[in-house]
């Protein structure tokens, strides 16, 4: 019997996750709350994300509400100022013994100490020796230019198509909520405190063992947070983790997510051999996500501020847009990504059969 899955507060990747229910392994999709405060209540969950309507409900959280359900999944929300309603909504489910889920982004928001099932993997290291495993199964690659560009509805599109197209897929998600999905997750060593060569034949190894494990036709590596810097004040992680995840293994397509822009065939080229000469995969595919950005102070700290449109919107800028060999697509709009998913499989399928 599938556990009844509570989804608090309802983010952009949880709409992801909502809007992929079908995939979902021991859970079925049964709540989707949103702080008692918001404005929502009954509204699609495309007012969160832009993308087109599904007949899915948001719904003001309630104690009584939550009886009903089984797992809670609780996920941080940056437009929440205050981390009180988190910890009172998981003290109540606490209480009530209900399974409860929490991404690393609020345990590390609320202090939690975040304790990992991975055992600490020593890694002995000879230049002279070491070699990086070959994976001999299309790769896809899934990057990001930051948070709200889509990345997890685009993962899951991938990993849709496929598995409905009867392969066997082996996935890596950039999203905690993968383990709901039944497949793989980041493994922790990748944030901690090692060099990067280490890091690059760890995570090789890793995926030589899923894929050992699985015997899957394709790989779907989804790689969290943004392939570049946005400049000296706001990092964003410096390329870091695609950086090491791209060089440990070859991708044979590499998708980028990337905020709403009136982009020239210049940004693609330049993000596409950025992405060669940087992560050692260029970049053929763009998903235009339904936010565009800014930088603004805030006390006295740069950030950028996010500015959200939708996919009609989008989808209009994209024919508009002369990107030649690029192919652009919207990743909520449902014959946007439809014809993604196939131009992917049809581009891997005239280059490497897959059995």
């Amino acid at each position: 019997m599938h556990k009844k899955l509570a989804l608090f507060p309802m983010t952009r990747d949880m709409c992801a996750v909502a809007r992929y229910a079908s995939l979902l392994v021991g859970y079925s999709l049964h709540k989707l709350f949103i702080p008692p405060f918001s404005n929502y209540n009954g509204s699609d969950i495309n007012v969160i994300d832009g993308g087109d309507a599904t007949g899915l409900l948001l719904e003001k959280y309630a104690d009584n509400d939550l009886n009903t359900c089984d797992v809670l999944f609780v996920d941080y929300d940056e437009n929440i100022k205050t981390t009180d309603i988190y910890t009172d909504v998981i003290n109540k489910a606490e209480k009530m013994g209900k399974e409860i889920i929490i991404s690393k982004k609020l345990k590390q928001k609320l202090s939690m100490k975040y304790s990992s099932d991975e055992k600490q993997v020593v890694m002995k290291i000879n230049p002279e020796t070491d070699r990086l495993y070959e994976v001999k199964i299309p790769v896809i690659t899934v990057l990001t230019q930051g948070i709200r560009t889509d990345q997890y509805a685009t993962e899951l599109a991938l990993r849709a198509h496929f598995i409905n197209s009867g392969y066997r897929v082996s996935q890596i998600g950039s999203y905690c909520a993968s383990l709901l999905f039944g497949f793989n997750g980041l493994p922790d060593f990748i944030y901690e405190n090692r060099d990067s060569y280490e890091k690059i034949l760890l995570f090789n190894r890793y995926v030589h063992e899923i894929i050992n494990n699985e015997n899957p036709d394709i790989l779907i590596m989804g790689v969290p947070d943004a392939i570049m810097k946005y400049n000296n004040q706001i990092l964003n992680g410096m390329g870091l983790v695609p950086y090491v995840v791209c060089n440990a293994v070859n991708s044979d397509l590499s998708v980028l997510c990337t905020y709403y822009g009136k982009y020239t065939k210049q940004y693609f080229e330049e993000t596409s051999q950025f992405g060669n000469f940087c992560h050692n995969t260029p970049i053929e595919l763009f998903n235009i996500a339904n936010t565009a950005f800014a930088p603004e102070m805030i006390d006295e700290v740069p950030k950028l501020k996010f500015i959200e449109v939708n996919s009609n919107f989008v989808m209009e800028t994209i024919d508009e847009i002369s990107a030649d060999a690029f192919v652009l697509f919207n990743a909520l709009n449902e014959g946007s990504i439809k014809n993604a998913c196939k131009t992917i499989n049809d581009m891997l399928t005239s280059n490497v059969c897959i059995m």
